[in-house]
């Protein structure tokens, strides 16, 4: 690991020597393993599956962890890796722009340990160092709430040509889950509360068959699982955006991380022999972690998605099987589901830091130019409040198109 040292004066005035390492081999990430997993943090920062998407995914070239040792002893880290990869620059659904760039990606949940000010200043100063000393044309942190001390750094160490300044902050809710289904159901209007357990009710008497639920889990499940999910989810509108689920071997590495792992929750609901939708997430600590979620659209208007969901839910009120689950997480984005169901929410936003050489300041214009546009479309569609039937009609036309899209010709999301 290269290493640089310096002095770092805290707000107590109580100077404390700092040196910075950084793990560029697996090799070199495994003695930070202990204090790693001791932080604790979001699944997506956890070692195993960062050290399986480096091993795995073809665009990862290597970690690029950048640890920070106060006094001698690991105080805080910063996870990421380095990625030749397409960046994907889009106005609302469309993808204008696909440039290759050598990319610093920071995972969700990366710093973990000690994340104060003072701490995050220091970290993303070395993630600036980097760029200057030409190690990457841009490094990219994914989704900072953005009242944390990190995405304040984020903004205001790098000089202002590096400078991300059209960062768009967007939700992110979470369901803290009660010890009854009525609980979740109290969240919804009277209105929503009755139209959706009619919609239930008509599902579960649907002649096409009996409406039932299977949860796979097991590694042995997953060809089953994948099989019926993808059934689905090929004429979903994620499908036709190049997002979802897909049956891809990057899918399949993560989910069966997590099979390995004890994490992996599939759930699908199946009218008679025929799955009709899914809703696949990771089980991680006391988090449920929501990932991927889809339903058939011919069956649209008995809002199989929801009632999917909701039987969930209702498993993690009553610890079925004795799980503990204490909290749903939705993810990042917002969706009219999650604004019903949640009830805590925080706002993130993905950061740039470009590069001080020209292809970064071409990557910088590109992101300042597409934001802007997407900016100032979205206000005129929002004060003439047609977005929402927009969203439904591209949506609608995307499902379309999947259908004649097979899973291994769907681009992968950036």
């Amino acid at each position: 690991m290269t290493q640089t040292e310096s002095a770092a004066t805290s707000r107590s005035a109580n100077t404390s020597k700092v040196k910075i390492l950084i793990a560029r081999t697996l090799d070199e990430v495994e003695p930070l393993r202990k204090a790693w997993t001791s932080w604790g943090g979001h699944r997506d920062s956890d070692i195993d599956v960062v050290l399986m998407i480096i091993g795995s995914y073809p665009e990862a070239i290597r970690p690029h962890v950048i640890a920070l040792y106060r006094n001698g002893e690991p105080d805080a880290i910063l996870i990421g890796r380095l990625e030749k990869k397409r960046i994907a620059f889009r106005i609302g659904y469309l993808t204008v722009f696909r440039p290759w760039a050598r990319t610093l990606n920071f995972v969700y949940g990366a710093l973990r340990g000690n994340a104060s000010s003072e701490n995050s200043e220091i970290l993303i100063g070395e993630v600036v160092r980097c760029l200057k000393k030409d190690e990457a044309d841009v490094a990219f942190l994914e989704f900072v709430p953005v009242d944390s001390p990190l995405y304040e750094k984020a903004r205001t160490v790098p000089g202002f040509l590096s400078r991300d300044s059209h960062p768009v902050s967007q939700l992110h809710e979470l369901l803290e889950v009660p010890s009854s289904i009525d609980g979740v159901y109290h969240r919804m209007s009277s209105k929503s509360r009755g139209e959706l357990r009619r919609k239930m009710r008509k599902l579960e008497a649907h002649p096409a068959g009996e409406l039932r639920i299977v949860c796979y889990r097991e590694s042995t499940e997953m060809d089953r699982m994948f099989a019926d999910v993808e059934r689905v989810a090929k004429n979903t509108y994620q499908r036709g955006l190049g997002a979802g689920f897909s049956d891809t071997p990057k899918v399949r590495e993560r989910l069966g991380l997590a099979a390995r792992k004890g994490w992996l929750r599939a759930y699908v609901e199946y009218l008679g022999d025929r799955p009709i939708a899914f809703w696949i997430g990771m089980l991680y600590g006391d988090t449920f972690f929501g990932e991927y979620l889809g339903f058939d659209v011919e069956f649209r208007q008995f809002a199989p998605g929801m009632a999917l969901m909701m039987k969930g839910i209702e498993g993690f009120c009553t610890r079925v099987k004795g799980e503990d689950v204490k909290k749903l997480d939705f993810g990042p984005g917002h969706a009219e589901y999650k604004e019903a169901l949640s009830t805590q929410s925080w706002r993130e936003a993905a950061v740039y830091i470009f590069g001080p050489t020209v292809k970064g300041a071409f990557l910088r214009l590109v992101r300042m130019t597409t934001q802007s546009i997407e900016q100032l479309a979205r206000k005129v569609l929002v004060s003439t409040a047609i977005l929402p039937r927009l969203k439904r009609i591209w949506r609608d036309r995307l499902a379309k198109r999947s259908k004649s899209t097979p899973a291994e010709n769907v681009p992968t999301p950036d």
